[in-house]
């Protein structure tokens, strides 16, 4: 029995548990949805005959260093398709070409000189015939 009150007490007093780091853990999705919304002002994604065309916008491209556009036809595991540099624009287009009837789904992230990188939001496109 005292092996087990020993166990729960190093548990209770593990760095990084407790009512500060839930403090830090907010300030920081927090952080993260406002870089989320400063860096993209849209992500639209449509049908072009058989092509799907994503078009997203960056209010700036100041630290970016590329941008990766992402697609999954499930909505949960994205692969890379494609990277796409600034060009001293603020919008960018890229075609998906030849994609099968179904649901897809993109984002794009932001990669910078430094630090993690920023991602859109979701957009999703279906597809129901050619």
């Amino acid at each position: 029995m005292p092996f087990i009150k020993l166990c729960l007490l190093s548990i209770l007093v593990l760095p990084g548990f407790g009512s500060s780091s839930k403090n830090n853990f907010s300030a920081k999705t927090n952080s993260e949805a406002i870089s989320k919304q400063e860096m993209f002002s849209y992500l639209r994604c449509h049908r072009q005959a058989k092509n799907i065309v994503i078009n997203w916008g960056a209010t700036s491209t100041a630290g970016v260093h590329h941008f990766v556009v992402y697609h999954s036809e499930l909505g949960d595991f994205f692969d890379p398709i494609e990277e796409v540099y600034p060009d001293g624009t603020l919008k960018y287009s890229y075609k998906h070409e030849s994609v099968f009837p179904g649901y897809h789904y993109y984002y794009i992230a932001a990669v910078m000189n430094s630090g993690p990188p920023v991602n859109s939001v979701v957009d999703v496109v279906r597809i129901v015939g050619h």
